[in-house]
């Protein structure tokens, strides 16, 4: 199979398109209420530090695949298991994305269409751009991400005559507890997911430039995430942005004279589409270098129609999937970004201080 290559460029787009994904309808800062925009700024600076730890993993194994690292580190039998139940986190993280999308269609777009209808139409474009390939996912960001910084700077205009600056007020009147929970649950959604990009990562063309392209993707990512927070914070006010789901789309509507609401949905439709190419593609490459295959596309027709399935079945309404994205996922997550990361990083770094006789031995 000819290997498919993108270029720092393409993977920076990618990153950042997957890291405004989901985060974009349903952010875990907002449980903070008008501390949100500080919840947030913590989430951000913990998720650096695991970006780092990232980083210096890639280091030590310059040469080796997310499933390779972890072969080196746990040995061959450990390794793969534990590569098998990160293939299954990538597949239940593509599941809750997909919900979260086809919620949100359901809710705000179309409330008659049935929400098995979006889940299989979104999955169907997913499956469609993955059998051509990864570079279609960098192509596809490369459009989007100019795109999602206009419509920003647009609505963050046009809203300037609702923006109310005391907002922001009281700050810490609720204590330090909403700010550091808030915190803790936007480090893991999305920031610390960014260690799936270990699975995309020898598919740049230009490997020793992989370090410029994970910070400035991440920190333009974060100051997109960081603004929108601020928006609808400074648009809605913290009572209402706590209480509705999809605070964004109420700043859209509000939005005087023109109806800009579409502009969000092509966001989040596109946004939704390229974070679970991402989430299928390193589930399927994951499973074919466990097994030793070279074609990992035989996995991505089964593996999304079993995202669909999953997708149905993970929660019984919308309400229920925001407090569990709030309240459970940064718990059920805490092993696959924080834990099982800093173990590699420790062995792997004890291994490179090692006697080159004791290596051997």
């Amino acid at each position: 199979m000819m290997e498919e290559k993108i270029s720092p460029y393409q993977l920076g787009m990618m990153i950042i398109s997957y890291m405004a994904g989901s985060a974009l309808v349903v952010n875990p800062a907002i449980a903070a209420r008008h501390d949100a925009w500080l919840a947030f700024l913590l989430g951000w600076g913990g998720g650096m530090i695991l970006l780092f730890i990232i980083i210096k993993i890639v280091m030590l194994h310059p040469t080796k695949s997310f499933v390779g690292i972890l072969i080196d580190c746990f040995g061959n039998f450990f390794g793969k298991l534990i590569a098998i139940i990160y293939g299954w986190y990538f597949v239940h993280l593509a599941a809750e994305v997909i919900r979260t999308y086809s919620n949100y269609t359901t809710t705000v777009t179309y409330p008659e269409t049935p929400l098995l209808f979006f889940s299989i139409s979104y999955t169907l474009v997913v499956i469609y751009a993955l059998k051509i390939g990864i570079e279609t996912i960098g192509r596809i960001s490369e459009i989007f991400v100019p795109f999602i910084v206009i419509v920003l700077i647009f609505t963050f205009t046009a809203s300037l005559t609702s923006i109310n600056i005391n907002n922001f007020q009281p700050i810490l009147s609720q204590g330090l507890d909403p700010i550091l929970k808030g915190g803790v649950a936007t480090m893991i959604l999305p920031f610390g997911e960014f260690f799936i990009f270990l699975m995309v990562l020898p598919n740049l063309n230009h490997q020793q430039s992989y370090k410029k392209t994970f910070l400035l993707a991440y920190l333009i990512a974060g100051c997109i995430l960081f603004t929108v927070v601020c928006r609808n914070i400074l648009v809605l006010g913290a009572d209402m942005m706590a209480r509705d789901i999809f605070p964004s789309h109420i700043v859209f509507r509000l939005i005087p004279v023109i109806d800009v609401a579409p502009l969000l949905d092509m966001n989040l439709i596109m946004a939704g589409v390229v974070k679970t190419c991402i989430c299928i593609y390193a589930a399927s490459k994951l499973i074919a270098e466990v097994f030793g295959l070279s074609d990992y596309k035989i996995f991505i027709l089964p593996l999304g129609a079993f995202t669909v399935s999953l997708s149905m079945m993970v929660h019984g309404s919308v309400l229920e999937q925001a407090t569990v994205a709030i309240e459970m996922w940064p718990i059920y997550s805490i092993p696959f970004q924080i834990i099982i990361p800093i173990i590699l990083l420790m062995i792997s770094v004890i291994k490179k201080n090692l006697p080159a006789n004791f290596k051997k031995q």
